[in-house]
């Protein structure tokens, strides 16, 4: 596998990609064992194609796993290889399992990750409640002394994107909600939108849940995930965000962008949350910073050949 990804690498670096020629990743072109799913005991470590990796992390003195995994949504009666929705596109689809941080003492959830062997626009993927963690959350668990939720309680999903090791920011997705009256729990597959990323080279996927304990995270730490959307710019080699300049950076009440060639530029903060945008800029634009509290922003810049997405901070 990582001589074939090798050389993958090489032939995308010398040929370049139509832009916005969407690229689906569904899981279905993965091969599935006997047991209706594969949770990483050939202890390989990961699994995916030329284009993206799901890594995982079997320990066999337990038979267990954190990371990435995959099943069909029809074989195994294991409720944590089960999705409490329906497939997406077909029957195989992965599931993650977020591990705390037991060796420190903290139990502070530590993120699972894909990448892409190349950077990407990322578009969106589809997310749905585990069977395992949906149960648990309806019905708690009396083995553990674990009740159901109740008013105020949530679950959810937070994904964040990053290129060149960079944040490109976090949007997050609730998979249950008992807040303000609520009483729901996602029982569908949810097209959650990564878009405000811009280019990115990897995923890093984190669960929240209102219960926790002295050993972390209560809720059990599962989440479904299918048709992972992404698209290649114009040309690898033919990328203009080196010659895009932000100043100044921090910036306190207005920061310039310049080098812009006929693009639409939007401003999210680093939740994902969309604040502002201007359209048809050309060379230099200035923006008024007065109404934005401090903190981390991106500024995505669309043009007609591709997306770059720029960090600021606002002091």
């Amino acid at each position: 596998m990582k001589k074939n990804l090798l050389l993958t690498s090489v032939l995308i670096a010398i040929f370049s990609f139509a832009l916005n020629a969407q690229t689906p990743f569904d899981f279905e072109s993965l091969t599935i064992p006997p047991s209706g799913y594969w949770n990483g005991s050939d202890e390989s470590g990961e699994f995916g194609n030329n284009e993206i990796i799901f890594f995982n992390d079997y320990n066999s003195d337990w038979s267990s796993w954190t990371g990435f995994s995959f099943a069909y949504d029809t074989i195994t009666s294991d409720t944590q290889y089960a999705a409490y929705a329906e497939s997406v596109l077909g029957h195989i689809f992965g599931i993650g399992y977020v591990p705390s941080d037991w060796e420190s003492g903290t139990y502070d959830n530590i993120p699972i990750t894909c990448k892409f062997t190349n950077a990407v626009q990322i578009q969106s993927v589809d997310i749905a409640n585990d069977k395992k963690t949906a149960d648990v959350i309806i019905n708690g668990d009396a083995a553990f002394g674990e009740p159901a939720f109740s008013d105020e309680d949530y679950f959810k999903i937070m994904i964040e994107g990053f290129y060149n090791g960079e944040s490109q920011g976090i949007v997050s997705f609730f998979l249950a909600d008992y807040t303000a009256g609520n009483s729901y729990v996602s029982d569908t597959w949810n097209t959650v939108n990564l878009n405000s990323f811009g280019m990115t080279d990897s995923l890093k996927f984190n669960l929240y849940s209102t219960h926790t304990g002295a050993y972390g995270m209560n809720t059990p730490a599962y989440f479904c995930l299918d048709n992972i959307k992404y698209s290649y710019p114009a040309s690898i080699k033919n990328n203009l965000s080196n010659s895009i300049s932000i100043f100044p950076n921090p910036a306190t009440d207005i920061v310039t962008v310049i080098n812009i060639l006929n693009a639409n530029i939007q401003v999210y903060d680093i939740s994902g949350k969309f604040i502002f945008s201007k359209t048809n800029c050309n060379k230099t634009e200035n923006f008024n910073l007065d109404n934005l509290n401090s903190g981390i922003y991106f500024i995505k810049i669309q043009s007609e050949d591709e997306i770059i997405t720029k960090k600021f901070i606002k002091q």
